[in-house]
């Protein structure tokens, strides 16, 4: 019977090992790392030169490449685990359907935080610190709809997959608030952007707590393809400067209603239990390199910023 479990998970078992709920988390986020830098080497053989333009297929590809490694290391560490996705998919699809509207509300309250980043921009323009922002596809006619679906809509599924999905399962042994914090700051380190650090940890903790809540990744995928396209449509179209203090006031109003409501009347909801010692080292020691990755990234760009 253990043999045959053992071939259910595949080779990857026979290399690693068995996994446990850490190990596999540790092993997916250092995977999740370095995969799309082997892959964009086919991308690279074909990119522009230093100081062009960059091409939109060459944009569309720099955004596809992390999202197809996300769905890669999801796949290869769930044959490991020997989980059903069928099972998963239907243990997703459970979610009481209030979560959707809180996580919406949640999302909406989000917002309101763009102040706090605004204010780590200039801490870092202290130090001489430049952000170049990010370069995106053509969002001109129907080339926005290409950019919805890659920018907003694919990296809302994918990415909530990998982190509140392989990733966060392996995180119960910090508890539910110890689990998330850490979540979110592997989300905001794995973006190697110090531009958007603060706001993509407060959204990354944000992300993990509403989904073990809710006990589904569904409703922060919807709140995530929000975020992402409320950015995209202000990058196009803009909005009436008018707007910007009742979008403040109902930004700052659902980020109230979604913390009382997560801390007052939500609280005994799907809470982990805390794991052993070991479970802590494990995600560490097979995460180490993927961490350390990441932050080597990350202090390059500010560098880069720095430097210019």
């Amino acid at each position: 019977m253990k043999q045959e479990k053992q071939e259910k998970r595949g080779v990857l078992a026979g290399f690693l090992g068995e996994p446990t709920p850490s190990k596999a988390s540790g092993f997916a986020f250092t995977l999740a790392a370095i995969l799309p830098q082997v892959l964009f080497f086919a991308v690279l053989a074909f990119a522009p030169a230093a100081g062009e333009e960059k091409p939109d297929w060459y944009l569309y590809a720099s955004f596809l490449v992390p999202q197809l490694s996300f769905a890669l290391v999801a796949l290869l560490v769930k044959n490991w685990k020997g989980e059903s996705l069928k099972a998963s998919f239907k243990a997703q699809t459970s979610c009481k359907k209030r979560y959707y509207f809180i996580a919406v509300a949640m999302q909406i309250g989000l917002l309101s935080l763009s102040y706090l980043n605004a204010w780590f921009l200039q801490l870092l323009g202290g130090i001489g610190y430049v952000d170049e922002g990010i370069d995106l596809p053509s969002l001109n006619g129907f080339g926005f709809v290409g950019v919805l679906v890659t920018v907003a809509l694919l990296p809302a599924i994918f990415e909530e997959i990998f982190f509140r999905g392989v990733l966060l399962s392996g995180l119960k042994s910090f508890g539910m608030l110890g689990g998330a914090l850490l979540c979110g700051a592997l989300f905001s380190l794995y973006h190697e952007n110090p531009a958007q650090t603060v706001y993509q940890f407060v959204c990354g903790f944000a992300f993990a707590w509403a989904a073990i809540k809710a006990g589904s990744i569904l409703p922060t995928v919807l709140a995530h393809f929000l975020n992402n396209a409320f950015v995209l449509f202000t990058e196009k179209f803009g909005y009436p400067p008018a707007l910007e203090y009742a979008l403040l006031i109902l930004s700052i109003t659902c980020l109230i209603f979604t913390v009382v409501w997560f801390a007052v009347f939500d609280r005994e909801q799907n809470e982990p239990a805390k794991g052993d010692k070991s479970e802590k080292v494990a995600f560490f020691k097979w995460s180490a390199i993927g961490i350390g990755f990441c932050l080597l990234v990350w202090i390059l760009a500010l560098a880069t910023g720095i430097v210019g």
